[in-house]
């Protein structure tokens, strides 16, 4: 039987519960991705990754932002790159394309095989260095139900200082960033015109002219990070396209303090490449519903939600047509390739 053209989707914000690969931990995809991020953080971080996503007591994303916002981004990471290797490593999952969604970038580029599970834990602590040396004012994301032509027409009137768009998720879905003052203006101004609006669990200004310097700040501090070519094609959200070298790469990596997030455009990209299913790797349904707002015939999957055993995620798979063996078949723990 064929299977179907496949985009893996690294998410971000949102994608976190805690606890979520306890029953997959055990996997040596999942526990060499656990262990490798914690080596390489070591005590930079208040809590370790393999933690936050092996205790289900851990923090939630909400605690974890007020104290822990580092730890948080990491686990973010962790969960999604050992999602993936658990996906193409007990699974035999090739995707045709891989895509990261804001800080899901650079979990794409480390499934993609562009560094190390170590290194692009690295990068995180690097861009948490870049934004202590060059500091910004409290800011944070705002959701609008609302498409990115109407945000843009609404940011322009309301001239409010440091707002951008940040995110073109769906014909009916858009992100603001932007200092704490300015966003609390701006979604009183939303109210008065009956557009719905919800502040994001963060701290970090993200998708920001603002992080201008701290961007330039990160690129350097990461600059001992090996970059190789990626074993499979990585389409940046922001070209519409395939990166096609080192310094898009890198350019990439650091985006997401300073470019928006054209996901909806991205979709759009992909589907007419022929990709029919969307894997997300997060613990919960985050993307699938802006891919099937794009594109009502795509077909979205988050095989490895939180609390899943390696049945469950068996059976996730084989719905959307990417498996055709029998989990007995999948006994065996198995290695992802190119790790």
């Amino acid at each position: 039987m064929s299977v179907p053209r496949t985009a893996i989707i690294m998410p971000g914000v949102g994608s976190y519960v805690p606890g979520s690969l306890r029953r997959l931990q055990d996997r040596p995809a999942v526990r060499d991705t656990l262990a490798e991020v914690d080596d390489a953080v070591g005590d930079r971080a208040t809590l370790s990754p393999s933690r936050l996503l092996i205790d289900p007591k851990a923090p939630d994303a909400h605690e974890l932002m007020d104290r822990h916002e580092l730890s948080l981004h990491l686990a973010i990471y962790t969960g999604a790159l050992a999602a993936f290797r658990l996906l193409e490593g007990d699974f035999g999952i090739r995707p045709d394309v891989l895509l990261g969604h804001s800080l899901g970038e650079t979990a794409a580029l480390a499934a993609a095989g562009v560094y190390t599970a170590g290194d692009g834990a690295r990068l995180y602590l690097a861009r948490a260095a870049a934004c202590t040396i060059h500091t910004s004012d409290p800011g944070g994301l705002l959701t609008l139900r609302l498409a990115s032509g109407h945000t843009l027409e609404l940011l322009c009137s309301a001239q409010l200082p440091g707002l951008d768009l940040a995110c073109d998720n769906s014909i009916e879905h858009t992100v603001v960033s932007g200092p704490d003052e300015s966003l609390a203006t701006f979604a009183a101004l939303a109210k008065r015109r009956s557009v719905v609006s919800k502040a994001l669990t963060v701290r970090t200004l993200f998708h920001n002219r603002l992080r201008e310097s701290a961007a330039t700040e990160w690129r350097r501090l990461g600059a001992d990070v090996d970059f190789r070519a990626p074993r499979y094609p990585v389409l940046s959200p922001l070209l519409g396209r395939d990166y096609a070298d080192e310094r898009e790469l890198r350019d990439g990596v650091v985006g997401q303090l300073r470019h928006p997030v054209r996901y909806r455009n991205a979709v759009t990209t992909l589907r007419e490449r022929g990709i029919e299913v969307f894997v997300e790797t997060g613990a919960r349904n985050v993307l699938g519903p802006f891919a099937r707002s794009a594109d009502a015939r795509a077909r979205t999957v988050v095989p490895v939600t939180a609390g899943a055993d390696l049945a469950r995620v068996a059976c996730a798979l084989r719905a959307a047509g990417l498996l055709h063996q029998d989990l007995a078949a999948l006994a065996a723990p198995s290695d992802a390739p190119g790790a």
